[in-house]
This record gives C-alpha cells, sequence and structure tokens, in this order.
C-alpha cells in the first residue's frame, strides 16, 4: 500500500487486527505505527452479527468459530436472552433463545439504511442488546446483536381477509418472504401483500368474483432482509433465492405455511392458490405449477415501468398462470413451433403436455376459426369486434393462435382476454362447489374491462423494461411434496 493510503483516517478510533506473528512488526512499521492500538487476529466469531425477532419466543442455532483448543464463555448478554452452551472449547454449535416480551411502548435504537445508502439511527418499539462472546485466554470478543420487535402478529399467523359469501369459498393464500422482523413490525410486509391483494383483485374477471374466495395472509418472518443476488448470500423463511432457472422458494415450507389457513389443506392444495410477494424490486416473476392443479406464484415487487410492474407481475404470474392455467403469449422466436431450431427447444412438446392437463385455453395449434376453443366467441354479436384469429404465441410466431391481438398473458397490460375470463370463471365456479352456465358468464362478464387503460398495443414510448425477463411457468411434478 502506499504511504498516503490511510490519510484522514482516524488512527485512534478503533483496533487494527493483524496476524499474530505480526504485531510487533505492525507497531513498528512507518504507517502502520500510526495506529494506537494494534492486537492480533483470531479465528473466533459468530455465523451471524444480528438476530432480529418478534414478540414470540424464538430459538435458533448458529455456529460459533472457535480456534482448535482453545475455551470461550459468555462475557456479557441481555437477561431475556439464553445461550446453550454458555461456555466451550474450540467450535461449536450454540442455540440462541430470545424469551417472548409483552407488548410494550419501550423504545430502541437501530440504524437504518434509506433509498439513498444514508444510515442514520432510529427508534423502534421492543428491546435491544448484545452477546458478547469472549475467547478466555486472548481477551479477544465476538458480538452478536439481538432485537426484538414489538408487532400485534407473529411469525405463522394468519390473518384472515376475506371470507367467501357465495359457493364453498375458493382459498387463495397470500404471504411474503425475504422480510425480517423490523419489515413485519415497521409495515412493510403488509403493505406488500395487501398491495398485491388489491392488484389480483382489481382486474375482471375477479374484480365482480371477489365474493366467492376465502383470502389469508400467512406471517412469514425471513433472519434477512431483501433478497440475495449472485454476489450475496440472504437467509430466507421460504427459501426464496435467485438461480439459473428464476426465483426459487422451497415449495414444502411454503405449502406447511398456507396449510396454517384455516380451510386449506392437503386435500384441496390442489384448488389452492398460493402467492408468494418477494421483497424484492427486481422483475423475476415465474410460477411453479403442478399436474394436480397446485401452484405457487412468485411476485417480486417490482418497479420496473408499466406495464412490467409489481400489478403486471401479479396479474400476469397469480391471476393469469397460478390460478386460471392459462399460457404465455408473448413472443421470443420467429420460428414455427412445431420445427424451431432454437437451441434444446421443447415448447410445442410442453405445449401439450399442458393442454392435456387441461390447460393453456388461451391459445391452440388448431388453426381452424370453427372448432377452435374459442370460436364461440369469434360469432358472438358481443364479441365478434375484438375475438378472432392471431397468430402467435407460447414464444413463437408462428404454428400457434391466440384469440384476441394482446392480453395480460402478452405483455401483462391489465386487461384479459375474453376465452381468458371465461376459463377464470369456469374454474372459480368449480372450485366453489357451483355449476357453470355459458349464459350467465355471458350476462355477467365485463366486456370492456380496463378499457382505459387496455391499448391494444403499449405505446412505442413506454419503457419496457421489463421485456425478456419473464419466466415461464416450471412444471414441477404430478403434485407437491410436503413436510409431514
Amino acid at each position: 500500500m502506499g504511504t498516503g493510503v490511510f490519510n484522514a483516517v482516524a488512527k485512534d478510533n478503533f483496533t487494527l487486527e493483524v496476524p499474530e506473528q505480526s504485531v510487533t512488526r505492525y507497531q513498528t512499521e512507518p504507517g502502520w505505527s500510526d495506529f494506537r492500538r494494534v492486537s492480533a487476529h483470531h479465528d473466533f466469531s459468530i455465523s451471524r452479527p444480528l438476530l432480529r425477532t418478534l414478540n414470540a419466543s424464538y430459538s435458533k442455532t448458529y455456529t460459533l468459530r472457535a480456534p482448535a483448543n482453545q475455551s470461550w464463555s459468555i462475557k456479557s448478554k441481555p437477561e431475556w436472552v439464553t445461550v446453550t452452551p454458555s461456555e466451550g472449547v474450540g467450535k461449536v454449535d450454540v442455540t440462541i433463545t430470545v424469551s417472548e416480551m409483552a407488548p410494550t411502548e419501550a423504545m430502541f435504537e437501530s440504524t437504518a439504511t434509506d433509498e439513498w445508502g444514508n444510515i442514520n439511527y432510529q427508534s423502534y418499539e421492543g428491546r435491544a442488546g448484545e452477546i458478547v462472546f469472549l475467547l478466555d485466554e486472548k481477551d479477544y470478543t465476538s458480538t452478536m446483536k439481538v432485537e426484538q420487535y414489538d408487532y400485534e402478529h407473529a411469525d405463522g399467523e394468519v390473518i384472515e381477509n376475506q371470507t367467501a359469501t357465495k359457493g364453498n369459498g375458493v382459498n387463495i393464500v397470500f404471504m411474503g418472504d425475504c422480510f425480517d422482523a423490523r419489515d413485519i413490525a415497521t409495515g412493510k410486509y403488509l403493505e406488500g401483500i395487501n398491495e398485491a391483494i388489491g392488484h389480483y383483485f382489481s382486474i375482471e374477471p375477479y374484480k365482480s368474483y371477489k365474493d366467492y374466495f376465502n383470502i389469508y395472509t400467512v406471517i412469514g418472518m425471513s433472519p434477512d432482509t431483501g433478497m440475495g443476488t449472485v454476489n450475496t448470500v440472504k437467509d430466507a423463511k421460504f427459501g426464496s433465492q435467485y438461480s439459473l432457472n428464476g426465483i426459487t422458494p422451497n415449495t414444502a415450507i411454503t405449502y406447511e405455511y398456507a396449510m396454517k389457513a384455516e380451510t386449506v389443506n392437503e386435500d384441496n392444495l390442489n384448488k389452492t392458490l398460493v402467492v408468494m410477494v418477494e421483497n424484492t424490486t427486481d422483475y423475476g416473476g415465474i410460477c411453479y405449477m403442478w399436474g394436480d392443479g397446485s401452484a405457487i406464484a412468485i411476485c417480486p415487487m417490482s418497479r420496473d415501468a408499466y406495464p412490467y410492474d409489481f400489478r403486471g407481475i401479479v396479474q400476469h404470474e397469480a391471476g393469469g398462470h397460478g390460478f386460471a392455467k392459462l399460457a404465455d403469449e408473448y413472443i421470443y422466436h420467429n420460428a414455427f413451433i412445431e420445427s424451431c431450431s432454437c437451441i434444446c427447444c421443447s415448447h410445442l412438446n410442453e405445449f401439450n403436455a399442458g393442454k392435456a392437463l387441461g390447460w393453456y385455453r388461451n391459445l391452440s395449434t388448431n388453426g381452424d376459426m370453427k372448432s377452435v376453443e374459442w370460436s364461440h366467441l369469434i360469432y358472438h354479436p358481443d364479441y365478434s369486434d375484438k375475438v378472432d384469429m392471431y397468430e402467435g404465441g407460447y414464444y413463437h410466431t408462428r404454428g400457434i393462435y391466440r384469440s384476441e391481438p394482446t392480453s395480460c398473458m402478452n405483455n401483462n397490460i391489465p386487461y384479459y382476454s375474453a376465452i381468458q375470463r371465461q376459463e377464470m370463471v369456469e374454474r372459480i365456479m368449480k372450485y366453489a362447489g357451483l355449476p357453470f352456465s355459458l349464459d350467465d358468464f355471458y350476462a355477467n362478464d365485463v366486456r370492456d374491462a380496463s378499457a382505459a387503460s387496455r391499448s391494444l398495443h403499449a405505446p412505442w414510448t413506454i419503457s419496457t423494461a421489463g421485456a425478456g425477463k419473464q419466466q415461464a411457468p416450471k412444471y414441477m411434478g404430478d403434485k407437491p411434496n410436503l413436510n409431514k
């Protein structure tokens, strides 16, 4: 290092840690000797420097790294925290238990980072303290900070947002991942969930058929806030992390928490939609689907420009794929679907497999307008001006057909096509235990849904920051594997 590298550094404000055998040399070397405190560094640390939790009692095991054959002990800790074991030799797993905290008006300060990256102190209701681990023979310490936030809801608690007033009740469960205790206590968790619920039911036909749904929120507390990236690893309640195939959660834990909702159980998971709101502003939406009908829609809180925003992801991934089992209508390949030459292209086989499960009614490889799934709409006086045969969909320009120029399943605009709305209503009635009538659908269908914002083609001036990021639904097998 250059001799001026530490200019303007207040060298008496902290301890410089160096290899144990080099302490004397650093104390006498020009430049380095300006540091008033030079001490030996030891491989002594706790695997997490910060534990955040809510009111309920909470226990978790961490790894305390200590040099082999060297003893350690607890120098200090809050009285409401227990460490087991409280002393030992060498590296060991320790269990930190935070006792239950009654509702309180007591306050503590903690650092917070604003959207510009500035760090400041803010006050929160609850309590905080430090566990100080001591390497006995070296008088060397490692610290874990513990923060317990006061909040009305606990991890795993279920909030009933709505009970169905029509039919047997169609289950939809919203939960969030990558939100820590502070995110939850300060309202960020429920703000994200409620925004997602609002988006889901702000579009037809879900808006008109909302009374058929049981709507639940399940609280999920993650150790870390925010989602990990290719450069960072974050600990998430439901295991959400980025992979080569998009955001991947732990589906078994996700369903374990979904089944905490009163009317959700193993027997009706195939008729229950789970919407996972992710604490990240990156696009990254994807839907995991099983052959029995089970689905988990992954919906990051995208702040990309319309129509690739959070709303667009919820309506495309959850409303379109997860619940209605619709196929993507956007196009990536300028080729016939049956003869696409791109590497590993198996889209036709995937499409046909989905069709065999009763999915993807919004697309067809049948180009006959007299027999296609939406033929009854093509000639209907109320739909004939919109519904027809348009070539292109399921990522290809040729050999596959859709019913309208564009829809939410193409570029996330807030509009489902007529055949998409019909499929949604049929599925709602089926899950609610009620008969479906095409005449009733015609009578109740809001045909000009979101007409003000339903431009058939998004204006060229709109940024398509999310274009190309859309992830195809991922088929996960016949049925989910559950925690027993």
